[in-house]
Parts: structure tokens; C-alpha cells; sequence
């Protein structure tokens, strides 16, 4: 193993003990069991809060910003690929010529679409009244890995370079607003399955449906 994948594998093992810190303080505690009778099904709820609670016409804000939605979910494409390409890479190999070119150009969109919300954020008024500078720090220090990564890509010896910004992110990860990679899964499959239970995702029961 190379010194930058013992790195990006402490970084890997440091960013995963902090989470569960997290967790074991409380700080994302278990929901207490719910006592009424289901009116609906905890798994669809979860189903549903993975898939179509993402779509744009079901956030308000998301349909009247479509082109930052899409720049969005672009983003975090590319975020979850570079994310697989950093943990492939700790056996200390090149990126596999049949994948660096698609990698390359997610990447290369990826970066645009980090850097295009950035600038958004800094020159919309709206955006910069509620900025803090975990924002700005957060995006960069994606933004670097993902432009490495794309470097990585084209040139196989820029690996170590790659691991170097992967690990710097995932050290900040449990720190600032780059938590929400976990956080967001633990709480859209809790509030998927409580909604779900009650019937009240994926869709609401007509009154007087002849379910109670």
C-alpha cells in the first residue's frame, strides 16, 4: 500500500469512528416505537422518500429552480462516483482506462456544476444572507477533490494527488455540513417509514376511504 492510501484509508477509518461518535452520543437517536396501529407501509414510505420525494415537482423550491436542481443532482453524481473511485483506489492501482473516460467527464461536469453553485451562492443577496464559511469550505474542498479526480483520470500519476484531497474531505466530513452524506440517509429512512406507517406517504388515503 501506497503512503497516500494508508492516509486516505486512516482518513476513511477517522471520518467512519466520527460518525458513530455521533451516533452514540445521541445526536441522531433512535425514534421511539410508535404505539398506534399502522394505517399504511413503513417500507413504501422509505421507497418513496429515496425516489419520488426527490423529483422536482415534489420540492417547491426545486420546480422554480430547475436548472439548479439539475446542476444539483449532477453534483452529487459525480460527489457518489469520485467517492467509489477514492475507495477503489486504496489497493494503490490506476484508474481502469475503461472507466477513466466517463469518469473523466462526470468529473469535469461535476466540478463545473461545484463551481457554478458556489458562485451562485455568492452572488445571489438570499444565498450570501444565510452563507457561513462552512459552505464555501465545504463545496472547495469538494470541488478540489472532484478537479483531481478528473486529473487523476487523465493522468495515472496524478493518483496520490487524488487520495491527498480525498482524505482532506473525508476528515472534514464529520465536521461541517459534509456530514449530511450519512445524516441524510439515517433521517429520510426515518421520516419515509413514519410517514409511511401513518399512510401518509406515498399518497394520503381519501377520507372516508373505509380505512381508519
Amino acid at each position: 500500500m501506497t503512503a497516500t492510501s494508508a492516509l486516505l484509508l486512516c482518513a476513511l477509518v477517522v471520518a467512519i469512528a466520527a460518525f458513530l461518535l455521533d451516533r452514540l452520543r445521541g445526536r441522531f437517536a433512535p425514534s421511539r416505537a410508535s404505539l398506534a396501529p399502522p394505517k399504511g407501509s413503513a417500507r413504501a414510505g422509505v421507497l418513496y422518500a429515496f425516489t419520488r420525494a426527490f423529483a422536482p415537482t415534489a420540492k417547491e423550491s426545486a420546480s422554480r429552480h430547475l436548472p439548479t436542481y439539475a446542476a444539483g443532482i449532477a453534483y452529487h453524481l459525480a460527489i457518489f462516483a469520485m467517492l467509489a473511485t477514492l475507495l477503489a483506489s486504496l489497493g494503490g492501482a490506476a484508474i481502469p482506462r475503461a472507466v477513466a473516460g466517463s469518469e473523466a467527464v462526470l468529473f469535469a461536469v461535476g466540478t463545473a456544476c461545484g463551481l457554478g453553485l458556489l458562485v451562485k451562492r455568492r452572488l445571489s443577496p438570499n444565498l450570501a444572507a444565510i452563507s457561513v464559511p462552512d459552505d464555501v469550505l465545504a463545496n472547495a474542498l469538494v470541488d478540489v477533490a472532484l478537479a483531481t479526480g478528473l486529473v487523476a483520470c487523465l493522468v495515472p500519476g496524478a493518483l496520490p494527488a487524488f487520495q491527498v484531497a480525498g482524505a482532506a474531505l473525508l476528515l472534514y466530513a464529520p465536521l461541517g455540513k459534509l456530514r449530511h452524506m450519512w445524516y441524510l440517509l439515517a433521517s429520510r429512512s426515518r421520516l419515509g417509514a413514519t410517514l409511511g406507517r401513518r399512510g401518509v406517504r406515498p399518497a394520503a388515503r381519501p377520507i372516508g376511504s373505509g380505512h381508519d
